[in-house]
């Protein structure tokens, strides 16, 4: 408290540069700050995530500490403002956790925004000055083959410059920005961020040395703007609270200056002026979770209209408990999540049920109104469709119905056949669901004759089978655009299936519901293939994926993936999602991703992995097995950050642009993760000059063969991927006799 009191009186005293000259740092830590971090960065900027002195040549070094000066400049090319976690490059010092404070700068935005022509900013982009509980550590320089910087989240708050928009109009705001809920410095479930803007429509070429300050008192921080012309001071606030500040490091805060993703800014007369009062953690107030009471609901999981007497009332519900049929007088016990089948007989007309859900807290009753109708349709498990058909037709091949009539009409177990044509996409919804073991059913009666188009094709039901059909997002020639198919729904078995051509992913699992219980789970997604998919920005769409939310048991198995913009596989994981469930993909092929057809000349290692299997730091553990990644423009097989325990084994990887293998070192060793790698192959024509695979310690490698195309093979080979009549891979002699011998 003494050294702290006379840190104190020498802010009052003398001007900032004479406190705490062993205290201030600069480092650059958290995901895209790596050295050769280059996305929408001018070559000569890659790798500068600097502070610098005013009138110095030479940048301050994360090694050693500084008085803070009275003129300096971050320069950030890399980093990113998440809404979970930061990369950014800071000018910091650190406090007690319970230190009130006033830091305050007088800041010019130099630049802001991607620099390189033709680029718009990304919304990642930040500078100003910042709170936070938790920092990461300094990236690393030099930097180790095959290593990137980490996420790091923490909660922070921010009195920052933020690009206000997605264009080049060097418009910014004053945001206060807010990251709560971090509990965990690789994310967690649970984290919030808001951003408020309290001024805004600056532009930052006309406006210059705006006054900002970040005052904490014992209950509050503060956050202000100055205007330099007017003197006019707007303000924001937010109550402080025990487990916000003092969550991750319960001892220090970390006070300073950040600059984040194509920000140049610099701070001038800047003063970090300590005060007296401390925070009371025993009477700062813990901030109340918001308890949310679940009502217990039935989402109803098949059709409104009946066609039979015999029917099944199917329900998903979103809490455990029993329902009670009051119409046939039965009580069934159900599992928040999973299905609950409850055969009934219908009458002729309207049926309705009165069902009473109840769990331990409360009871809800829900009516559900079955009608009983009669179809002109002449199989209601086997029906014919059409482009042309339409509803009033009978389901026949000399009387096909349309599309959608079939869909609402089909029975579990039946199938609709599609003739050959062009079709509209559409939503498939939940209370269209087929049953356990009585799939509902959709095939071309002419293998691939059939084509999606127009719309994205949505599969929220479960328990549907598709079959050797086409979603094809570009049949004029013209641009791609949305034919791709979506499934957020489980049970679901998609076979023999094309995506190609959209601008997006071609086949995605991706949730539509927050409920981790309702995550999209157990789909089979087997001999299918997706390609060229791309969209306008160049750098969104891949082949398949299994990312933003993705419950258990989900599978590919004998997939092939090619040329579309991205990845051929991806299975990105958002931090305040929570971590995925792992996915099997199992005998599946990804080459030449990163080159789709109409832009062949794409930037040698610029994008385009084979095989992404995670994201942003959170644990999942994935298996692929007997899978092959040949002449993808980045990563053939890559860990993205994935911190979990996952396996690959009986895998060959060929001529990646960048790494055959990339599994990361993992910073988070408390996780104590165990990677098993056996039995892959990893090929080039030449490992001169080309980046050796790279492996963290907590890999476990079993049965590696590093090789030269030549050591196996005397002449150039040129591996062409068939199928056979079922749709299983047919691979080339070469890789087959390789797949056999591990």
């Amino acid at each position: 408290m003494k050294r702290l009191l006379i840190s104190f009186i020498s802010l009052v005293i003398f001007n900032s540069s004479a406190v705490f000259a062993q205290e201030w740092k600069a480092i650059a830590f958290g995901q895209s700050t790596d050295l050769n971090f280059a996305s929408l960065i001018k070559p000569e900027k890659v790798g500068v995530n600097n502070v610098l002195k005013s009138g110095e040549n030479d940048y301050l070094s994360p090694d050693k500490s500084y008085a803070l000066p009275a003129d300096f400049t971050i320069e950030s090319r890399g980093g990113k403002i998440a809404n979970s976690h930061d990369g950014m490059t800071i000018f910091y010092t650190q406090l007690p956790v319970n230190q009130t404070f006033s830091l305050e700068s007088d800041v010019t935005l130099v630049q802001i925004g991607p620099e390189v022509d033709g680029k718009t900013p990304a919304a990642q982009e930040a500078a100003g000055l910042f709170v936070r509980d938790i920092i990461g550590e300094p990236r690393r320089n030099p930097q180790p083959d095959g290593f990137e910087e980490f996420p790091n989240a923490s909660n922070v708050i921010m009195n920052a410059f933020i690009t206000q928009n997605q264009k080049n109009d060097n418009l910014v705001k004053i945001t206060a920005l807010v990251r709560e809920g971090v509990e965990k410095s690789w994310g967690n479930e649970g984290i919030s961020i808001s951003k408020t803007g309290y001024v805004e429509n600056i532009n930052y070429h006309k406006v210059r040395n705006i006054h900002l300050t970040i005052t904490r008192t014992p209950q509050q921080f503060i956050l202000t703007q100055k205007d330099a012309l007017t003197g006019e001071v707007k303000a924001w606030s937010i109550n402080d609270y025990s487990g916000f500040m003092d969550q991750q490091d319960t001892n220090h805060i970390y006070v300073g200056f950040f600059a984040s993703r194509n920000a140049n800014v610099q701070f001038q007369n800047s003063f970090l002026t300590l005060h007296n009062e401390l925070v009371d953690y025993q009477i700062l107030p813990k901030k109340q979770k918001v308890i949310i009471e679940v009502k217990p609901s039935l989402a109803l999981s098949s059709a409104k209209e009946a066609y039979r007497n015999a029917y099944t009332l199917q329900f998903l519900p979103n809490v455990s408990g029993n329902i009670f049929i009051k119409e046939i007088n039965q009580k069934v016990n159900v599992l928040a999540g999973e299905m609950v089948q409850v055969p009934v007989k219908l009458a002729v007309g309207k049926n309705t049920f009165t069902i009473n859900f109840a769990n331990q807290v409360t009871t809800n009753q829900q009516l559900f109104t079955i009608n009983l109708v009669e179809s002109n349709i002449e199989n209601l498990l086997d029906i014919i469709v059409s482009p042309q058909g339409n509803s009033a037709n009978k389901g026949t091949i000399e009387s096909p119905v349309d599309f959608a009539t079939a869909v609402k009409t089909i029975q579990p177990n039946g199938t609709i056949h599609l003739m050959d044509g062009l079709y509209d996409g559409l939503t498939i919804p939940l209370s269209l669901s087929g049953l356990p073991n009585q799939l509902k059913t959709i095939e071309a009666m002419n293998k691939y004759q059939a084509i999606f188009i127009n719309n994205t094709f949505n599969l929220d039901g479960n328990y549907w089978s598709i079959n050797k059909v086409v979603f094809d997002g570009n049949i004029d020639g013209k641009e791609n655009k949305p034919a791709y198919l979506r499934i957020s729904g489980s049970h679901n078995l998609i076979n023999q299936v094309i995506t190609r051509n959209n601008s997006d992913t071609g086949l995605a699992i991706s949730t539509k519901n927050k409920n981790r219980l309702f995550w999209p789970a157990y789909n089979l997604v087997i001999n299918c293939d997706s390609y060229n998919n791309m969209d306008k920005s160049g750098k969104n769409a891949d082949g398949f994926a299994a990312k933003l939310g993705v419950g258990k048991g989900n599978v590919f198995k004998g997939c092939i993936s090619h040329n579309n913009t991205d990845d051929g596989f991806d299975l990105y994981n958002k931090i305040e999602d929570g971590p995925n469930e792992a996915v099997l993909i199992d005998g599946c092929v990804t080459y030449l991703n990163g080159f789709p057809f109409s832009k062949p000349n794409i930037a040698k290692g610029s994008i385009g992995n084979g095989f992404k299997l995670g994201a942003e730091g959170q644990p999942v553990d994935h298996k692929i097995i007997n899978s092959i990644a040949l002449n993808n423009n980045m990563d053939g097989f890559t860990d993205n950050f994935n911190t979990g325990s996952y396996i690959i084994d009986n895998n060959i990887a060929i001529n990646s642009a960048r790494y055959n293998y990339i599994l990361r070192a993992n910073p988070y060793l408390f996780l104590k993760p165990s990677i098993l790698f056996k039995n892959n192959y990893s090929i080039k024509d030449s490992w001169q000059n080309s980046p050796k695979d790279s492996f963290g310690p907590q890999v476990n490698i079993l049965q590696y063969s590093v090789l030269t195309t030549k050591d196996l093979w005397k002449n150039e080979v040129k591996f062409i991927f068939t199928r056979d009549d079922d749709g299983n891979i047919i691979l080339p002699s070469e890789l087959k006799t390789l797949m056999a011998h591990n």
